[in-house]
């Protein structure tokens, strides 16, 4: 199992999510542990299998596994992308609003430029605050 701080891939990401509810040797998964996995009910499970949302392996009449891999896959398909879209579309609205600020900030600087120039200040005015001269 790799531990959550060095996850960094999706597939790492998931994989530590899996572990953490079910052991590494287990390669079937029922489906009370593919509802702890996804954090919802046995039911919603059930829905997802009857769906052929998830795919799954028939075990008996009313029995089901999930091997591990393709809760996995599932898992990759169906929430990372979702969370990476996300986040890709608040990186760039904040782009954008940095972009925004950068243009406004460029427009005000040459603004105050314009009006030094009106005013007659330039960079040789004294500089303000105390004087470092001595007085004979």
């Amino acid at each position: 199992m790799t531990s959550t701080n060095t996850a960094t891939t999706p597939e790492q990401i998931v994989g530590d999510l899996i572990d953490a509810v079910v052991p590494d040797d287990v390669t079937m998964l029922e489906v009370r542990d593919v509802a702890r996995v996804l954090n919802v009910t046995d039911r919603a499970v059930l829905y997802l299998l009857q769906d052929h949302r998830l795919s799954y392996i028939r075990t008996g009449k009313r029995g089901y596994r999930v091997p591990r891999v393709l809760l996995a896959e599932y898992l990759l398909q169906s929430f990372i992308p979702r969370q990476l879209t996300a986040a890709e579309q608040q990186l760039a609205e904040t782009q954008q609003a940095i972009q925004e600020a950068t243009d406004r900030l460029s427009e005000l600087t040459a603004r105050i430029a314009v009006a030094e120039a009106e005013l007659g200040l330039t960079d040789a005015s004294p500089p303000r605050g105390r004087s470092t001269q001595t007085v004979p």
